[in-house]
């Protein structure tokens, strides 16, 4: 997911959530001073597991933030339910991701202080691109449940790094895919001039190439009235069947609407995720071009009834975005934990393939837990019943959404991608 769905984010707050300071089963909630006493960077092999998270807490992404801290609530109640991991109870330090890398590193930076031996978060990809360094400096493992970006694929990261949502390369796969099923026999990719549109274009581009569909050419466009003029000129000189649009959730819609106005025949428009639910910015689809688009995404809601009834049960308001990625990071974590028999970061990110790729298949911390107690191998699969992360720490094997838009311009789901690069 890229960074322009988690801005707006502020403040540095501090949230602790219940866990114990021993392995004394009693013990009741940790402070923000109790919960590891060592300031330094030391990962000691007490058998104690400390997991910090770094989530947004308010802003435009608190929805996301408040799912993801229900699950990892939910999650930690499971596995201490359970007898926690290594016969200690684990602990959870949750800090605000804040608005910018400067606020992002901040947390990491406390948490790295506090001697936590893995980090879920930041969320957005921007921050997790900015911090990865320093945690990997620190020797502590980290878990991306919504860093989504190209750049994290080959990041020199040490092996201390892995993710719970498919890169965009794999989505790069989905919506040359979705091109494939069009059948157009060709093509062209739009994409916003920056960072994050250069290297996903790419990556489509020669994707949908790989599916058989000829690529006439590549436009890029930035978010300026010129720059769209020109871009739609050139869309049209090339006369394609099918546009692929790869932009964020304002200069999405508005580049698709420019290209329409001045189409003279039918054009199908497909997207990328940040299009999925464009910023209250964005230009609307009219009813007739909402016919036209159709996109791909990171499946944001657990197909699992039963990990969703047991998410409401937590916080009856929540929206369950991404939840599940969350909380596939606390588990894996805590599996690999269970696994190796051991709290260090290095353990677990040599056990995090293993734990999701060969063995019993299981859906949640319990089941695999369980497994793992009778000696047999597992593979994690998650609450969406599908997840295999490779020894990259890149997921291999992936679900996306497809989805359109509906008379209104609202995005409405209409099937399952799946998308394999093992």
């Amino acid at each position: 997911m890229q960074s322009r769905s988690v801005t707006g984010l502020v403040g540095l707050l501090a949230i602790i959530l219940p866990a114990a300071c021993s392995d004394d089963s009693t013990a009741g909630p940790a402070s923000s001073d109790t919960v590891v006493a060592t300031s330094t960077t030391v990962h000691p092999d007490d058998g104690a597991l400390v997991i910090g998270a770094i989530l947004p807490n308010s802003g435009l992404a608190a929805d996301l933030g408040a799912s993801m801290n229900d699950a990892l609530t939910m999650g930690m109640t499971e596995i201490n339910a359970a007898g926690g991991i290594n016969g200690r109870r684990v602990r959870l330090i949750v800090r605000e991701e804040g608005d910018t890398p400067a606020t992002a590193a901040l947390a990491v930076q406390g948490l790295t202080q506090l001697g936590v031996d893995a980090i879920i978060g930041p969320t957005s990809s921007t921050n997790t691109l900015s911090t990865l360094t320093a945690s990997v400096d620190a020797g502590v493992l980290t878990c991306g449940p919504t860093a989504s970006a190209l750049a994290l694929d080959e990041f020199p990261d040490d092996g201390l790094f892995f993710r719970t949502i498919p890169s965009d390369s794999l989505q790069a796969q989905a919506i040359a895919s979705v091109v494939e099923a069009s059948g157009s026999s060709t093509a062209i990719v739009v994409y916003l001039d920056d960072d994050y549109g250069r290297p996903f274009a790419e990556a489509t581009q020669e994707a949908i190439i790989a599916r058989g569909t000829r690529v006439s050419a590549t436009v890029a466009f930035t978010a300026n009235e010129d720059s769209v003029s020109a871009a739609v000129e050139q869309v049209l000189a090339n006369q394609p069947e099918v546009v692929a649009v790869i932009a964020d959730g304002a200069s999405g819609p508005a580049i698709i609407n420019a290209i329409d106005a001045a189409a003279t025949t039918r054009l199908t428009y497909v997207v990328n995720d940040a299009i999925r639910r464009p910023a209250p910015s964005a230009q609307p689809f009219s009813a007739q071009l909402s016919r036209k688009v159709v996109g791909v995404a990171p499946v944001a809601y657990a197909t699992s009834p039963a990990f969703t009834q047991a998410l409401l049960g937590v916080d009856p308001t929540t929206t369950g975005l991404y939840a599940h990625n969350a909380y596939d990071c606390l588990a894996i974590i805590a599996l690999a934990a269970q696994a190796t028999g051991s709290n260090q970061p290095r353990d677990l990110a040599d056990a995090v393939s293993t734990v999701t790729t060969s063995g019993t298949g299981c859906t949640t911390f319990i089941a695999c837990s369980a497994a793992l107690t009778e000696g047999r191998n597992i593979n994690y699969n998650g609450p969406i019943g599908n997840l295999s992360i490779g020894p990259s720490g890149n997921v291999t094997t992936a679900d996306f959404d497809r989805f359109r838009f509906d008379a209104s311009g609202r995005d409405v789901s209409d099937g399952t991608i799946t998308i394999g690069n093992d």
